[in-house]
Order: C-alpha cells, then sequence, then structure tokens
C-alpha cells in the first residue's frame, strides 16, 4: 500500500510511546522492506487511523484480499451487484462523511473516495482537474463485476447531494466527472 507522505502543513510533534516488542520487531522489519524509518512508517499508520480509520469503527469494516472480494462479486448476478451499490450509496457511508466533514458535498465524497484509496488499497484512485471539472478515476482489481459494483455506488452516492454524474466503465476501473 501506498500512502503519501506527511502534508508539509502538518506540524509534527514529539511523543514517547510504549508498544510490544513483537510490535516493534514487525515495523522494523517492515519498515526496512519499504525502506523507511520506523518514524516514518509508524506516522503512516497513525494516519490511516486518523483520516479514514476511526471513521469507520463503528460500521464494522472488513480487511478482505482483493481476489477473495473478486470471487464474491463473480458470484453474485449483475442486478444482484447495481442493486448493492445502489443500497451503498445512500447508506451509511453518507455518514462516515458527513462524521468526518460536518456535512455531506461533493467535495466531502470526492474526499471520502480518495482517502478510500488511499488508506483501504481497495482502489487506486487518481484525480484531474481540466477547464473547472473533475475528473476522477478508481482502479481496481475486481474485474467487470467490480466496475459494475463501483458505478452503481458512485451514481447512487452523488445523487445524494443532487449530482449527476458521467460514468464510463471499464474491466478493472471506473472513471467519472463532475
Amino acid at each position: 500500500m501506498h500512502w503519501g507522505a506527511l502534508s508539509t502543513k502538518d506540524r509534527t510533534v514529539t511523543v514517547s510511546l510504549r508498544v510490544s516488542e513483537s510490535a516493534y520487531k514487525a515495523l522494523q522489519e517492515d519498515a526496512k522492506k519499504q525502506n523507511v524509518s520506523i518514524n516514518t512508517l509508524a506516522n503512516q499508520l497513525f494516519q490511516a487511523y486518523a483520516e479514514h480509520d476511526r471513521y469507520l469503527k463503528k460500521y464494522g469494516p472488513l480487511k478482505v484480499i482483493s481476489p477473495l472480494y473478486a470471487q464474491l462479486l463473480n458470484a453474485a448476478s449483475d442486478e444482484a451487484v447495481v442493486e448493492a451499490g445502489k443500497v451503498l450509496g445512500p447508506g451509511a457511508l453518507p455518514s462516515v462523511i458527513i462524521s468526518m466533514k460536518g456535512e455531506l458535498t461533493v467535495s466531502g465524497i470526492l474526499d471520502w473516495l480518495k482517502r478510500l484509496g488511499t488508506y483501504s488499497g481497495l482502489t487506486d484512485y487518481s484525480e484531474i482537474s481540466h477547464e473547472g471539472k473533475i475528473s476522477v478515476t478508481m482502479a481496481h482489481e475486481w474485474g467487470r463485476k467490480g466496475s459494475l459494483l463501483l458505478a452503481s455506488y458512485l451514481d447512487a452516492l452523488f445523487k445524494t447531494v443532487g449530482k449527476q454524474i458521467k460514468i464510463t466503465q471499464l474491466r478493472d476501473s471506473v472513471t467519472f466527472e463532475v
């Protein structure tokens, strides 16, 4: 998983923490593999919690590997996948966005989707601004039905704020414009 660098506007603080020896060894091992300091790795973990994970705690998030998720999607009918996206859009996720931002807006949705890509590893989020429009691509590893789910979810989610979006689906990505 790739996480962005610490924001230059974030002021750092010095803290002292006690951690288990096994946790410390795991941090050392992963920091070495990623060619970063233990401090950088620990900060990335803290950032993931601060900016993403803590908002999901009350919804019971699951950590599932992409191949399993793709297999589950492929076991469902196209109709069931589309319906799941329609339910997810206006379901619990707007509450997550409101808890993060204080209100549900287009910019809040875009921030949520970016965090989802950054911290959950579910998608690879990229955004391009051009002539007053924002084009977002969310790449994934779930195949055609993953794109079907994302497209249905995104359509329903943006409708909760009265925004119609243009969506293009490919086998392993969804692109939309707002």
